[in-house]
């Protein structure tokens, strides 16, 4: 485990007191990687047993529009996590298989948190990037700081992360639409972790993409942005080679670091084609490659998940 912010390794018990003092954790996760979503599950448990708790867990994997869908499948004393993944259409939306986050959201039952959509509908998605953010609900709009550029030193970083995530192999005139879709999500899923702040005084727990999790150009400059205090983000960083010097570079608070998730040699960008192809029709409705993606390993720009996930 690595203090970004002082340079230096710490251990267990040390981190996870930090992470008691915040209102809001970020977890950020490479999605296939089953050690991360192990580790999750500790945290949570760790804090639900540190006064005042864990109130919400906000999965990313879940998207706003589902929310009556997961209070039904979840109601009860005893939910079934395997009908509730059906319920939500788990594997048809694209995540890894629903039995690499169960034990996440076992602790957070455990734990007596709600569990709750982070992400946006995917009309949404697709409405701002074809329109622009000015096509949200107004009053969503107004709130969600999107009104507020990305500084231009931000906005070149995230567009190379998004390079970075088609392994350089995308048109950059598909730039702008990623842009924007993946500041979207950042800001609805801040406006997620908000409204679960509102509804219950023990801490929020967001369950993410590492890209999501950035404190530069994420999550973290939303809420910021909306005044929101203690936020935390902790990146699960799978081990390649990265160096002590790199470790101090990473966009986040905190970093845990893992084994890597793939054999030595793997390749995520041998997922992605040569030539990416795109209708016309795609175009226009904004669903071009997948939207909003981040690398899958450190060596990538240390902040992400494989290219053919979607996040």
């Amino acid at each position: 485990m690595f203090d970004v912010e002082a340079g230096r390794f710490i251990d267990e018990d040390a981190l996870m007191a930090r992470l008691a003092e915040a209102r809001f954790v970020l977890l950020g996760e490479t999605h296939d990687n089953r050690d991360h979503h192990r580790l999750q599950a500790r945290v949570i448990r760790e804090l639900a047993a540190r006064p005042p708790g864990v109130g919400a867990v906000v999965f990313e994997m879940l998207e706003r529009d589902q929310a009556e869908t997961i209070r039904t499948a979840l109601a009860g004393p005893s939910p079934d996590l395997a009908a509730f993944a059906r319920a939500v259409r788990w594997e048809a939306r694209g995540w890894p298989p629903f039995e690499l986050y169960e034990p996440v959201f076992r602790a957070a039952l455990d734990a007596g948190a709600q569990i709750l959509p982070g992400n946006p509908p995917r009309a949404w998605v697709r409405r701002v990037a074809r329109e622009g953010f000015t096509a949200l609900e107004p009053a969503l709009y107004r709130r969600s700081a999107l009104a507020r550029p990305l500084p231009p030193e931000l906005r070149q970083r995230l567009e190379e992360v998004l390079m970075a995530a088609h392994c350089a192999r995308l048109d950059r005139s598909f730039l702008p639409r990623l842009v924007r879709v993946q500041r979207l999500r950042d800001a609805v899923l801040a406006d997620s972790l908000l409204a679960a702040a509102g509804a219950t005084s023990g801490r929020v727990v967001l369950i993410t993409g590492k890209g999501h999790a950035r404190r530069d150009f994420g999550v973290p400059w939303y809420l910021l942005a909306r005044g929101a205090r203690n936020v935390v983000s902790l990146g699960l960083v799978a081990v390649t080679g990265i160096e002590e010097r790199e470790l101090r570079k990473l966009p986040f608070d905190f970093v845990w670091l893992t084994p890597a998730a793939h054999p030595p040699g793997f390749d995520p960008c041998s997922r992605i084609p040569v030539r990416e192809r795109t209708t016309q029709d795609q175009r226009q409705s904004g669903r071009t490659l997948t939207l909003g993606v981040m690398p899958a390993h450190p060596s990538a720009t240390s902040t992400g998940r494989p290219s053919s996930s979607a996040s």
